[in-house]
């Protein structure tokens, strides 16, 4: 063996914080000298937990406000095929709607056709058992599989409050597939070339596709800081975020999906909680945070210096976590190899490489689960959970195209359940210029001037919750009668 390749498996298999040289002059083994064995229990048992504890939080009732519109999206998509232009269903927004997750809402609409809710619910439980595979391979990178099933396991909890039926599922699986991509290009200095490919099916999924390039460009900066690279493999490995960035260029939205995330988050930071700050008391969060303080800690202990594009995962892992609570997700699936590594450094030997058999062992146990929550789905998801499907007879007879003051949340569901109808607005925050979501706020929280809106839209009926502020201001103060209740709203009628 050359001196080379022994210098390439030391760099993947020394632990964390160690120098490769460290374990260059013991042999490559499976089962590392000194190594203490774990039960043989532990390992299966681990992961039939990981798996089922997934599937028990990946199958339920189609909930989220958003993956309403997202089938609407899916099925004018199949419909046209057209990927941008005026919005076809709301005619107070005043700037284009752009399908970038096109993909993923294509394949639920698909689903939904042939199916139902019940495999829009099966597709949510199956990328999830993809997310906590992507990070236990990530995880695997850094660590044996003990330390990775864990790791994994908590950054699922951290990820929880954004695990719904939405296209930010396939984000959140492809990020943890480019973390464990790029711990492996920080152990042999190889590009993987396939990341700018992926990133295409990426960029067709969900905005969040430029984390993966960030991460890429902060493992390459740390690696320059450690003095770990040489010109030549400074520019073969820039060049993976750079073809990712192409790749993302040539969907079919065209070059300017490159700038539709900076549209989207230019409203929403300002009126959509999940763009906001993190708050400190975010139970999601405080997960997050407490896996990387985990991470850190031998860090502080130790008396070796850390490498510098881990020390940049981490403080990137941070900065996710306290952004705001649509990025904790990203803070916990940067943070799960950290923590793995530093768990493994507990352990006292360099991680065993995966192997084949246990590899497949993984594939067989999540593809039996995914099978198995078929038929779950199918019991518990037929009907959607939270809105209210008891008024369908009532918004069935009005007439089409006449216009609903609906709640904010509801705007979605009502374009899903109802699509004759027309809301006053919708979640898609992006389509709408800022002055007219002011106005909604002002009406909404009744404050002076709040029936602006209704002068502008001409509202025949609202859908509301039930006692909010509006409600009741439409029924007192402007004698809107109330035409049904269910799942804690109110359908009115103006006189």
């Amino acid at each position: 063996m050359t001196e080379q390749s022994k210098h390439a498996i030391a760099s993947v298999t020394a632990g964390p914080g160690q120098d490769a040289t460290t374990w260059q002059s013991k042999p490559p083994s499976r089962e590392p000298a000194g190594r203490r064995r774990d039960p043989r229990w532990l390992v299966p048992a681990l992961a039939v937990f990981a798996v089922a504890t997934t599937v028990k939080l990946g199958i339920r009732a189609v909930s989220d406000p958003d993956a309403w519109w997202h089938l609407r999206a899916g099925a004018f998509l199949l419909s046209h095929w057209r990927f941008d232009g005026p919005d076809p269903w709301v005619p107070f927004s005043s700037r284009p709607f752009v399908l970038t997750q096109w993909l993923p809402e294509v394949v639920a609409q698909k689903g939904y056709q042939l199916f139902g809710l019940p495999a829009v619910a099966w597709l949510r439980c199956a990328a999830m058992l993809a997310l906590i595979s992507a990070l236990v391979w990530a995880g695997r990178q850094a660590g044996d599989a003990v330390p990775a099933i864990i790791a994994a396991l908590a950054a699922l909890i951290g990820a929880g409050g954004s695990l719904s039926e939405r296209p930010q599922l396939v984000s959140f699986v492809l990020l943890a597939i480019t973390v464990g991509a790029w711990w492996k290009s920080a152990g042999d200095l190889k590009p993987r070339w396939w990341l700018a490919p992926m990133t295409f099916l990426w960029a067709c999924s969900h905005g969040m596709w430029g984390v993966g390039v960030l991460v890429g460009l902060a493992v390459v900066a740390g690696l320059a800081l450690d003095r770990r690279l040489d010109r030549r493999t400074a520019a073969r490995l820039l060049a993976v975020p750079a073809l990712s960035i192409g790749a993302a260029a040539l969907t079919p939205v065209g070059p300017r999906l490159l700038l539709t995330p900076l549209e989207v988050s230019s409203n929403a930071s300002q009126f959509v909680q999940e763009w906001q700050p993190t708050d400190a008391r975010n139970i999601f969060a405080a997960v997050t945070l407490a896996m990387i303080a985990l991470a850190l800690l031998p860090w502080i202990r130790g008396t070796s210096a850390r490498p510098w594009w881990q020390i940049a995962l981490a403080g990137s892992a941070v900065v996710c976590t306290l952004a705001m609570f649509r990025t904790i997700p990203i803070g916990s699936i940067i943070a799960a190899p950290l923590l793995a590594s530093s768990l493994q450094e507990q352990r006292g030997h360099p991680p065993v490489a995966l192997s084949r058999r246990g590899a497949w062992a993984w594939v067989g146990l999540t593809t039996a689960a995914a099978i198995l929550a078929m038929p779950i789905a199918a019991a518990v998801a037929q009907a959607p959970s939270g809105w209210p499907e008891g008024l369908r007879p009532q918004l069935a007879a009005i007439p089409a195209k006449t216009v609903i003051l609906n709640d904010y949340a509801a705007g979605g569901w009502l374009l899903w359940a109802e699509p004759q109808l027309t809301p006053v607005i919708d979640l898609r925050s992006e389509i709408y210029s800022l002055g007219y979501i002011r106005q909604y706020i002002r009406t909404e929280q009744v404050l002076p001037g709040w029936q602006t809106l209704l002068h502008q839209t001409r509202p025949r009926y609202a859908l509301l919750k039930a006692n909010a502020p509006l409600t009741v201001a439409l029924r007192e103060q402007l004698h809107w009668s109330a035409v049904g209740q269910d799942a804690g709203y109110e359908l009115l009628k103006a006189p």
